[in-house]
């Protein structure tokens, strides 16, 4: 019996690098072996009780669809945190409340782009960015950065090279997932400066915004740009606020034709969430800055113990990120993909192993971060050093038993 085949779009949107060994990661746990969780982005800090009191304080009869744009209350506060922050005059007009930053993106890259056209990135990438690309029909061109150069950006003339007729915008992860460096000034300026002479979109995907370390401030590209229609900036307050599974984010933008394109797009899937945007709207409104700050000094701190217990290990080369809550390793192995399963299925060292993100999946460009992992800081500063450690003792089990493959093989 014949079976009708997948779509092309289908058969070229990649599993994610993320979460595709989590069954393994299940069955360690389900064996009774204790899994340090590095691998994804889900903070362990506590969800602000602003946000829960909010939920708490939902008592319609009916949890009825909200505005496809997005609840008037949470489009009025989150400009005004923004203005209060930044200071850059953003009005609920300029806004979209979706389903995430994951949405916000995917709606950018449909309004900005046709299937075929192009958009440059910075390779390493946030990973779920390839997924979006396959889904909306976008090529996504990377530029390479490197561990050597601690991930800076590309010289622009470096950046133009890459731009061809099918080029429509530059997306820019500001802080980097997975990398946690943050763009300069001058190196936003430049970015600013390039997509105003070649007629391009600037997509700035500011998920990351304040976790910034070291006397770096927090930077919204529209203080440097402001009110600019070729910027669109992608928000949310997963990370922020430690609410991932509320899967509130926005799309901000000038241009008026995006935002009603967007919004047409919005209609079409009807609404974000009603209740977490009633919590994160009464959040916002009674949450001080304490909260932030506390957060924001808890990651470095963990950043610190993950960059001190790493440089610990032999052969291990990593760097120390300005920002986020991520950092690429690499390691003394050939394929960081079959040690993590390893780590998944054979390894457990007092009776605990480490779950870590391969970093090829994170690279467009083949052959490239075959040997590197992505770490996300998120566990205490204990658990961090804890899992670490156990990583160590998982990479020198996995050399020793590499080496014993590769002289039986000899023989």
């Amino acid at each position: 019996m014949n079976i009708p085949s997948l779509s092309h779009r289908a058969r070229k949107t990649p599993p994610s690098p993320i979460r595709r060994l989590a069954g393994l990661a299940q069955q360690a746990a389900s064996r009774g072996v204790k899994v340090h969780r590095l691998n994804i982005g889900q903070p362990d800090v506590s969800s602000p009780p602003e946000f829960l009191a909010g939920v708490a304080s939902y008592h319609e009869k009916v949890v009825a669809y909200e505005a496809s744009q997005g609840s008037q209350h949470l489009l009025d506060s989150w400009c005004q945190t923004l203005n209060r922050d930044y200071d850059i005059g953003i009005t609920p007009e300029q806004m979209l409340i979706t389903m995430g930053a994951s949405e916000a993106l995917i709606f950018s890259f449909m309004v900005c782009c046709d299937p075929g056209d192009e958009i440059l990135i910075f390779d390493p990438t946030y990973a779920n960015y390839i997924g979006f690309s396959a889904i909306s029909g976008v090529r996504l061109v990377p530029l390479p950065c490197t561990l050597e150069e601690k991930f800076a950006l590309p010289a622009r003339e470096q950046i133009e090279a890459y731009i061809s007729p099918y080029t429509r915008a530059v997306l820019l992860c500001n802080p980097n997932n997975p990398t946690g460096t943050v763009a300069t000034d001058d190196e936003l300026r430049m970015l600013i400066d390039l997509v105003r002479e070649r007629d391009l979109f600037l997509i700035v995907d500011e998920t990351y915004r304040e976790f910034v370390y070291d006397g770096l401030a927090p930077r919204c590209i529209y203080e440097l740009a402001p009110k600019d229609p070729r910027m669109i900036v992608v928000d949310s307050l997963s990370k922020r606020f430690s609410l991932c599974g509320a899967r509130i984010g926005c799309m901000m933008t000038w241009h008026q034709e995006v935002r009603q394109a967007a919004f047409h797009i919005a209609q079409a899937r009807l609404a974000a969430p009603s209740i977490d945007q009633v919590a994160a709207a009464s959040m916002l409104d009674a949450i001080g800055p304490s909260y932030l700050q506390g957060a924001i000094e808890e990651y470095r701190g963990r950043r610190d113990a993950a960059v001190g217990a790493l440089s610990a290990l032999p052969g291990v080369e990593t760097y120390t990120p300005q920002g986020g809550f991520y950092l690429l390793a690499k390691l003394p192995v050939e394929d960081a993909e079959d040690f993590a399963s390893f780590m998944l299925t054979d390894f457990s060292h007092h009776g605990a192993t480490t779950f870590v993100a391969p970093a090829a999946g994170f690279y467009m460009r083949p052959g490239a971060g075959k040997s590197t992992i992505r770490i996300a800081f998120v566990l205490n500063r204990d658990d961090t050093e804890k899992a670490i450690a156990v990583l160590g003792e998982g990479i020198k089990a996995y050399q020793h038993r590499k080496g014993l493959s590769a002289g039986r093989g000899a023989a």
